[in-house]
């Protein structure tokens, strides 16, 4: 695998989990301040929804943020682009589509049918 495309889905790894943080402290920030400063019910009760919404979306990103950590992991002990499974090395394109993809797309494939 070349290292030279390894270093760029690193980099963007790290812009992500940049992005990442910084979408997550506007967003309680902004709803927190809403809830505060709302007097009336019917506003207090659409920014509690909104930031209930956030909160999920936040959560389902935060499961996405352990799985980039793992890759970071990874590609800094030298087993990233190796498939947890059968132990080959994935294609470096499911990588670049997919850079915390921990499983080459057959044996995702698999287990994705298993659960079927």
């Amino acid at each position: 695998m070349e290292s030279k495309e390894i270093a760029q889905i690193k980099k963007d790894l790290i812009q992500w989990l940049d992005d990442f943080s910084v979408t997550s402290n506007e967003s309680i920030i902004k709803y927190t301040e809403s809830l505060e400063t709302s007097a009336d019910p019917v506003d207090r009760a659409s920014a509690q929804s909104e930031m209930d919404y956030t909160f999920n979306r936040l959560c389902r990103a935060g499961l996405n943020k352990e799985n980039v950590l793992n890759a970071l992991r990874k590609i800094d002990d030298g087993s990233y682009g190796i498939c947890e499974e059968c132990e080959e090395e994935i294609p470096i394109k499911r990588l670049k589509a997919i850079p915390d993809a921990r499983y080459c797309i057959t044996c995702q494939a698999e287990m994705e049918k298993a659960i079927a």
